[in-house]
């Protein structure tokens, strides 16, 4: 049998963005000079999030030499989501000119074809030199969910400084050349589907068989996920794979029994493990519940009735076992139907003169 896959924790980031503001996570940046977004990822999901809900992003820019003034311009998809505020990360000012005189001013906010536009100025003489710091932050609404498991996708993007809108002057005011931008990506997400399957139960018709008797193997597995799943079960002997059978299309939340009948010929006497699992699969949320075992003793073909530990003779041990269960009924806690070797149903004098009877026999 094939060894259980390692369980794979997946996990989408939603705890930090519902109903409120994301915090500004510093990614690896575009080389700089530069003006980038993060979080670079945003990622929402129907479970977790609706219309009205809110976040934020954080406005960055690098330089590799004096700086004067920034102009952004930042545009997004108005259909799925709007700007609600925008302002500087710093004090009146940004984070990258905090400590140096500003002329600032009001970020222009456009929902019908979805930019803002902000900048802030030094004053005077003044220059800052190269460096990377926030400049400012804009607090967007969800506006649009996504229907029948779609996927809403869009960017949050700082748009190429070719169109004009978004440039960093020198002291000079000279256009700085090479500013590299960059986005965040935006989705709206039914939730990731949640997968486990698991073995409810496993019980066999002879769990004493003789070698050569046919045993049914019967199992019960669930899907306790929420996507349709389709699955091998494998059933072993030990170590031994003795069948496998195959689940298809099994509903979530439906279960199914499955039966297999296996032929004990070639099954050496002795006491076993019967295992039927199921593999793992990736995003399991129990892998824990994915197998179930029974024990089984294999008798002698050859051997008496009573050779209840399959070792090809009647002695003590085998005595034993009907003393260890002496006085017990079936569902008790001592209870083993090995012991009950009449089949009535409790194991009492009548199973112990059984085995006494046959005692040495071969």
């Amino acid at each position: 049998m094939k060894n259980k896959m390692t369980r794979i924790v997946a996990t989408i980031l939603v705890a930090a963005i519902i109903m409120g503001v994301i915090p500004a996570i510093r990614a690896a940046p575009p080389p700089a000079p530069a003006v980038w977004i993060t979080p670079e990822d945003l990622f929402f999901d129907t479970a977790h999030n609706g219309v009205g809900d809110k976040f934020n992003v954080t406005i960055w820019m690098s330089t590799t030499g004096l700086s004067y003034v920034w102009q952004v311009k930042v545009n997004f998809n108005a259909s799925q989501i709007n700007a609600v505020r925008a302002d500087y990360t710093g004090s009146g000012k940004s984070e990258f000119f905090t400590g140096h005189g500003t002329i600032p001013v009001t970020p222009t906010i456009d929902n019908t074809t979805g930019f803002v536009v902000h900048g802030e100025s030094l004053v005077g003489s003044d220059s800052v030199p190269a460096g990377s710091n926030s400049l400012f932050w804009i607090e967007f609404r969800i506006m649009a969910a996504p229907q029948n498991g779609e996927t809403l996708s869009s960017l949050i993007s700082v748009e190429d400084p070719a169109a004009g809108n978004t440039f960093i002057l020198d002291p000079d005011l000279n256009t700085i050349q090479g500013v590299n931008v960059g986005s965040a990506a935006y989705s709206f997400s039914p939730p990731p589907p949640v997968r486990d399957l698991a073995v409810t139960d496993l019980s066999l018709s002879n769990d004493h068989p003789k070698q050569g008797q046919n045993v049914t193997i019967t199992i019960v597995v669930l899907n306790n996920g929420t996507i349709t799943e389709s699955f091998p079960v494998e059933i072993s002997l030990d170590s031994s794979m003795i069948g496998t059978l195959q689940v298809d299309s099994l509903a979530a939340d439906n279960s199914q029994t499955l039966t297999l009948e296996w032929n004990t010929t070639s099954a050496p006497t002795g006491k076993h493990t019967i295992t039927a699992e199921i593999e793992a699969v990736p995003g399991d949320t129990d892998s824990a519940n994915n197998a179930k075992s029974k024990p089984i003793t294999i008798l002698s073909a050859t051997g008496p009735n009573t050779d209840l530990n399959g070792d090809g003779k009647v002695d003590m041990k085998d005595i034993a076992v009907v003393a260890q269960a002496f006085g017990t009924k079936e569902g008790d806690a001592r209870w083993n139907s090995m012991a009950d070797v009449n089949l009535d149903g409790v194991v009492n004098l009548f199973d112990v003169a059984l085995v006494a009877k046959d005692f040495w026999k071969q």
